[in-house]
């Protein structure tokens, strides 16, 4: 009898998890959707209406029952429920919304017994295992420059609450500088990968984090230079928005499908 196809549960229907979803529904991972939820019953119908499956819609928890692999794309703010969800029920979590992952979060995963396993995205940068690798020596220094056209960060709550307007001006403007952690409190839908970059390394007090609004650009821009005492990694990545998204980078849907084919491989490759 054949091998069943891994069942992927997908929670956050917006950009990525569309993105993710539609990979599978086309047969382009070897795998089949379980089931798909959203805070917003509409998105999550919607989902599944445009998918040849028709998965169900699912509340969260009957969803995480029902998969065998959880792909999470809801936004920093549920990252917390699905962790704590998965570890109990001992699910393989895919986590798109670094920004929301915690010590604490890491730590029930390493504590597991029952088969529960994190993988977490590497995003809208390339490099990540080049900082693994740097991180298992001494690092002295990473700094994070991102760069993206206005409309890319309007809504984010630290230009309103700092009455920063970035639609009319013609220059770039540095909006934001400070530490990985400031910069997921004041960009909650910019910069996962800033937490990213703070996760791989284990060295957020030697990070610096600077957002940049470039009126001259229409892709997102990310800038990182990491010294360390063996050696520099110098990145410079250009990203195209997913045009369902100007807030999301394209590479950061790849990465979420390249990850999900990496789980379910027999062959990895790379760190």
């Amino acid at each position: 009898m054949p091998d069943m196809l891994p069942r992927i549960g997908i929670i956050g229907c917006g950009a990525i998890g569309s993105y993710v979803a539609a990979a599978i529904d086309s047969k382009k991972i070897p795998c089949e959707v379980s089931a798909v939820f959203d805070i917003l019953p509409e998105a999550a119908a919607e989902l599944s209406t445009s998918l040849s499956s028709k998965p169900p819609v699912l509340p969260m928890e009957e969803l995480i029952g029902k998969s065998d692999i959880v792909l999470e794309a809801a936004g920093g703010g549920a990252v917390d429920s699905v962790v704590r969800s998965c570890v109990a029920a001992g699910k393989v979590l895919l986590l798109v919304s670094t920004g929301g992952l915690k010590h604490e979060h890491i730590d029930l995963f390493k504590c597991a017994e029952n088969g529960a396993e994190l993988h977490v995205v590497s995003g809208a940068i390339a490099g990540v295992d080049g900082i693994l690798a740097f991180a298992k020596g001494d690092i002295e220094s990473i700094t994070h420059i991102t760069r993206k056209p206005p409309k890319g960060l309007a809504g984010a709550p630290y230009l309103e609450k700092n009455a920063i307007n970035t639609k009319d001006i013609s220059e770039p403007l540095t909006v934001f500088e400070g530490s990985p952690e400031e910069a997921v409190a004041a960009f909650p839908k910019n910069v996962n990968v800033a937490a990213t970059l703070a996760l791989a390394s284990d060295a957020p007090k030697k990070m610096k984090v600077r957002v940049v609004a470039d009126p001259g650009i229409n892709i997102n821009v990310h800038e990182i230079e990491i010294r360390t005492n063996l050696g520099n990694l110098f990145m410079r990545v250009e990203n195209s928005p997913l045009p369902s998204n100007p807030r999301t980078s394209a590479l950061a849907a790849l990465s979420a499908v390249a990850t999900l084919e990496k789980i379910i491989s027999k062959v990895k490759i790379g760190t």
